[in-house]
């Protein structure tokens, strides 16, 4: 199973040569599981991926300007959705069930704090997130923008930092991506559906014309 997680920082609908360059490079990695964070509701896959979005976010939204098809979260999955998991916000976070040849996951795509690793909604979803995942059954796959940098730079704090790993290790969670320095984007997975498996993890770079953030991969044998 390869997993692939980005945000794309506010594609807009007239900016093919970037989609393009999007769906080319997505496409390339053949992902069985795509989690796109900052992201346009044109963006399509083909008859190969079942999807899954956030709602479009209207003109104007959380004290912030938003442009025709925006939203903040998709996850596009070659194994269709078996449920639909109803989550705090719409517009920042969707859950959702799959049956995989590795066994049920249950797919949570977010973005906590939609401007930035500071103030109430990065608190506010984080919290929220939280509470969420903790009540989730079953083996869980939960990715997006974290704002939160494991590795590198301390982003947005050590205090931040060291509370988030530790829910995860709390709630029995990898951070598999957690060694990707400077980087806030992340895929995080239960240890048990890990185990007797083997995990590779890499970085993309991304040229910030494109995104100010990298790509993320993993891949689960």
């Amino acid at each position: 199973m390869k997993i692939l997680s980005w945000n794309i920082e506010r594609l807009k609908i007239n900016e093919n040569d970037e989609l393009d360059f999007i769906k080319n490079l997505i496409l390339s990695e053949n992902p069985d599981l795509i989690f796109l964070t900052e992201t346009n509701l044109t963006i399509d896959f083909g008859t190969e991926y079942f999807s899954l979005h956030s709602r479009e976010l209207p003109d104007f939204h959380d004290g912030q300007k938003y442009v025709a098809k925006e939203n903040r979260v998709s996850i596009f999955s070659k194994y269709p959705f078996t449920e639909i998991i109803k989550t705090y916000d719409e517009y920042t976070a969707i859950s959702g069930k799959i049956d995989t040849k590795l066994g049920e996951l249950t797919l949570y795509g977010s973005i906590i704090g939609s401007f930035g690793g500071r103030g109430f909604y990065f608190e506010n979803d984080l919290e929220n997130q939280k509470n969420e995942i903790r009540k989730l059954k079953g083996n869980i796959c939960y990715s997006g923008d974290f704002n939160v940098a494991f590795s590198g730079w301390k982003y947005p704090s050590i205090k931040v930092i060291d509370e988030t790993k530790s829910f995860f290790e709390n709630e029995n969670l990898e951070i598999i991506t957690k060694e990707n320095a400077d980087c806030a984007i992340h895929i995080v997975m239960n240890n048990d559906f890990l185990r007797k498996k083997t995990v590779k993890s890499k970085m993309i770079k991304i040229d910030r014309k494109i995104s100010d953030h990298n790509a993320v991969i993993c891949e689960i044998k």
